[in-house]
């Protein structure tokens, strides 16, 4: 009986359970879903916990253990599904009693929710982990490959002592495509940081033009050893904040185009005194600026002896045992890189196979004319330097770039030539009422090419310079990547003593042969794309036969300047969209009657030159003319029954003119001058010369200068009765010329009597006048910056203290009063420079009963001022004193003391 019973145990058991289950199914689904909703709600409780500790251990820096992750992504999908049917459930309550569902459906309910039950009891058990989280596994440093360098060891010890030493915390690298800005990083990474063991990571970025937040995030998050699953870009930041603040880090990101958003990336920007640095690489300084960059450094190109050691190393040991010729051509080669290593590789290894001269020889010609031939610098220098023009904001940006490619190599180009140049081809457009505000425009896109490292600083900061392969990229771009090599025809600079063949002008839209020694043009060319056309700078030329212009209807860039030509070629009418001409330092004493026909023209330039004969009518038909400069030129204006030449009225009828420099040769054209507020608002650069009527003048107080507040220099010179040169400050009316009083008044405005006068008063010359004294009344010409004078035998002091002097000078000093002088006085307040030159009679700086101070004086030139032989001067800013060792070696000194301190500004002229 027993094993009766054993049988039907066995087999009726899990028919009565399973029978028993599904009864409960049927009839109970809704304790199957209550039961479910209790075993949830204390699994979701244990899920918080567990939660809570994840959250507390990743502030510490550390990640949840993998069991753990799994753990909760288990959890979050059953909360989903007990969710579902839990919905499931509630619907079928509200359905009326005639839509109730089957048994089938109640029974697949009432399953699930069992399943689920089970499958939460079984994680609820799973939950109780002895820990939640481990330390995060990090790479703390990963070498970089690099190559051998030269010339970066001061830079790198720059770097290092920024990273070392405190106060900075982010560095910012700069410089020009192919510099070695990576290289540097690589070595820096590689030599420096390895050794570093106080950094606990180090973290090297390739960020590149189409960088992404999201694989920034992730390289980071690798190298630390934090893993992004179902994790927002937001909550990656916060993850990687919380990692990177708990350790001293070291990035390194290179190739930056764009600022970084270290907030958005979780990248915690270091304190001044901390252990953490960031350090970027960019070639737009800009970006540095953007990021908040407080140390930055620019990398330049090499130096010519490490230079020189890189290409030799490129070309080889064969170099050092070829013939002197060879190694001149490897000199002239090596020097056209312009230090930059990344064309001395690719030029040097371009011509490491060559073995005779004529080879090399044809190499420096081919990176003269056209450097995109030589075997590797398309792909391997030009196209990464592309990469910076491409890059540029906008397109003028990039024309004003291709322009500077015109100028010779390594030349150090005036900034408002160029900008010029740039408004007359209409790269520059004129929205501005104001010429300084044009080129002020002009200014700012050339700096803009600064920041992008395309262009350098010139010799100054008026001055810019294009590195060659800046150049040479911008001449292979302008060529249609090498496909049109005449469209921009470019030979400056290269000692051509004959233009190209016409045949050769047909194609082309530019065209520059400036600084030769061409010295004739006796062809006809027909370019009619032809935009600009610079010849300036051959100073043999003296020769340009007739009908020259006559095929060149698209021309509006013409520089002429700075040849010998006497004379303008008939047919220059051709030119009807003709907007800049310069003639500055030619021989042509008259303008032809048709250059009128130019009614397009919008800068004309005639400074320094010879010129007599202007045709009555010309300068009244150039109704567009913006720019006039006649310094050192034309001066025979008429004026009622003063003057022979061009009347005035044609001056004053160019309603467009925003700028001009003019010679003045009589005292009616000076004051018809003053008195046309048009002109003399624009009035730049005044030249008063052989004005024999003219006895005194008032600087700069006088009704005479009211108008042109944008005067900048005032040059007088021969005018033979000047005997006064007045310094006055004061508000009174002008005792020397008397104006009539409508010039304070012009189309209904009222000029403020109170302004300052002659604000942008620069510099002024004194030239040739032999009876003139500088008489001192009161006041000041505030910001004069520079006084030349030259040859003004008759003067004899530079001050002469006028009797009812102002009341700007200021009481001696006990050692000054004790030497004689009651005052002193600052009639110069911001001069920097002063020259004097041939003074035969001139001896003393200062006056005997006053003495000059100079608060911002930093150079003092004096030359052939034979009875000055004592200098006594206040200027605490001086920094030079250029004179002849001769002159110098006879001044007397109050005593050896006074000499000695005297000694370092000594600058010696030959």
């Amino acid at each position: 009986m027993e094993f009766v019973a054993s049988i039907l145990d066995t087999v009726f058991r899990p028919l009565k359970d399973y029978f028993a289950r599904t009864f409960g199914y049927v009839m109970s689904c809704g304790d199957y879903i209550e039961a479910l909703g209790h075993e949830m709600d204390e699994l979701k409780s244990k899920r918080d916990d567990v939660k809570r500790m994840v959250d507390t251990a990743e502030r510490q820096g550390m990640e949840a253990t993998s069991q753990v992750k799994w753990w909760l992504e288990c959890v979050a999908r059953l909360e989903d599904a007990a969710a579902r049917i839990d919905g499931e459930y509630q619907a079928r309550l509200d359905l009326p009693p005639d839509q109730a569902a089957g048994v089938r459906t109640t029974y697949r309910l009432s399953q699930k929710a069992d399943e689920t039950l089970a499958e939460a009891a079984s994680l609820k058990e799973k939950g109780a982990f002895h820990k939640v989280a481990d330390e995060l596994v990090q790479v703390r440093f990963e070498e970089m490959p690099s190559v051998p360098v030269v010339g970066m060891d001061a830079l790198l010890q720059e770097l290092h002592a920024c990273v070392r030493g405190g106060g900075v915390g982010v560095v910012g690298i700069y410089g020009m495509a192919g510099v070695g800005k990576t290289a540097l990083l690589n070595k820096f990474n590689n030599e420096f940081l390895i050794n570093s063991q106080d950094i606990n990571v180090v973290i090297y970025i390739d960020v590149g033009k189409e960088f992404n937040l999201d694989d920034i995030q992730k390289l980071i998050g690798d190298r630390l050893g934090v893993s992004w699953e179902n994790r927002t870009p937001k909550e990656r930041a916060g993850v990687l904040y919380r990692v990177l603040t708990k350790m001293n880090f070291v990035l390194l990101l290179d190739d930056l185009w764009e600022p970084l958003n270290f907030r958005m990336l979780g990248i915690p920007v270091p304190k001044p005194n901390s252990k953490s640095k960031i350090i970027m690489a960019t070639r737009i300084e800009d970006v540095c600026d953007r990021m908040d960059v407080r140390r930055k450094l620019k990398m330049e190109c090499l130096p010519w002896e490490p230079a020189w050691e890189l290409f030799r190393e490129k070309v080889g040991e064969h170099l050092m045992r070829a013939t002197a010729e060879i190694r001149q051509h490897a000199q002239a080669l090596a020097m056209k890189c312009g230090g930059l290593p990344l064309a001395l590789i690719t030029v040097g290894r371009a011509l490491a196979s060559k073995h005779t001269a004529k080879e090399w020889k044809h190499a420096i010609t081919v990176l003269k004319i056209a450097p995109w031939q030589l075997l590797g610098m398309e792909t391997d220098v030009l196209t990464p330097l592309k990469n910076s023009y491409d890059n540029l904001p906008s397109d003028k940006l990039r024309l004003c770039l291709l322009y500077c490619s015109l100028f010779p190599e390594e030349f150090s180009i005036s900034k408002d030539w160029i900008i010029g140049y740039c408004i007359g081809e209409g790269f520059i457009d004129d929205l501005y009422t104001e010429m300084d505000e044009i080129y002020n425009k002009g200014h700012d896109l050339l700096g803009d090419l600064k920041i992008a490292s395309l262009l350098d600083r010139g010799k100054d900061e008026e001055h810019i310079t294009m590195h060659p392969m800046v150049r040479a990229m911008a001449l292979w771009i302008a060529s249609e990547f090498g496909t049109k090599e005449t469209k921009w025809l470019v030979r400056a600079g290269v000692g051509l003593k004959e233009a190209p063949g016409a045949e050769k002008w047909s194609d082309a839209e530019r065209i520059c042969f400036m600084r030769n020694n061409i010295l004739e043009l006796y062809e006809k060319p027909n370019c009619p794309s032809l935009k600009t056309l610079m010849l300036q700078g051959n100073p043999a030329l003296d020769k340009i036969c007739d009908g020259f212009f006559q095929f060149m209807p698209s021309l509006r860039v013409l520089d002429l300047s700075h040849t010998s030509i006497s004379e303008l070629p008939s047919g220059i009418s051709a030119l009807v969209e003709l907007q800049y001409l310069d003639l500055y330092n030619t021989n042509i004493k008259s303008l032809p009657r048709e250059l009128g026909a130019l009614v397009t023209l919008r800068f004309l330039l005639l400074s320094h030159m010879p010129l007599e004969m202007i045709p009555g009518g010309v300068i009244d038909s150039l109704k567009m003319l913006q720019v006039l400069y006649m310094d050192l030129s034309y001066g025979d204006w008429k004026v009622g029954d003063s003057g022979s030449g061009v009347d005035f009225q044609e001056l004053e009828s160019l309603r467009r003119l925003k700028a001009i420099d003019i010679t003045i040769q009589s005292l009616e054209a000076l004051e018809r001058l003053s008195r046309s507020y048009r002109l003399a608002g624009s009035t730049r650069n005044l030249l008063i010369k052989t004005c024999g009527s003219l006895t005194k003048i008032k600087l700069p107080s006088s009704n005479l200068w009211k108008n042109m507040t944008n005067l900048k220099r005032v040059w007088i010179a021969s005018c033979s009765n000047l005997a006064e040169v007045i310094i006055d400050g004061s508000k009174e009316t002008d005792r020397c010329i008397v104006l009539p009083s409508d010039f304070l008044q012009r189309r209904g405005e009222l000029v403020d009597e109170e302004q300052p006068i002659l604000p942008n008063l620069q510099g002024v010359i004194l030239q040739g006048l032999h009876k003139v004294k500088i008489v001192y009344r009161g006041g000041c010409i505030q910001n004069l910056s520079s006084l030349f004078i030259w040859y003004c035998h008759g003067l004899e002091e530079l001050i002469t203290l006028s009797p009812n002097e102002g009341e700007q000078e200021t009481a001696a000093s006990s050692d000054e009063q004790a030497a004689g002088i009651c005052k002193v006085i600052t009639p110069f307040p911001n001069l920097k420079e002063l020259y004097l030159h041939g003074l035969a009679k001139f001896r003393t700086l200062s006056s005997s009963t006053c003495m000059l101070r100079f608060p911002s004086l930093a150079s003092l030139k004096i030359v052939e001022c034979p009875r000055l032989n004592k200098l006594k001067l206040a200027a605490a800013e001086l920094n030079e004193i250029q004179c002849t060792r001769e002159w110098w070696d006879g001044l007397e000194w109050d005593d050896e003391e006074v000499k000695a301190s005297y000694e370092p500004l000594f600058c010696p002229m030959h």
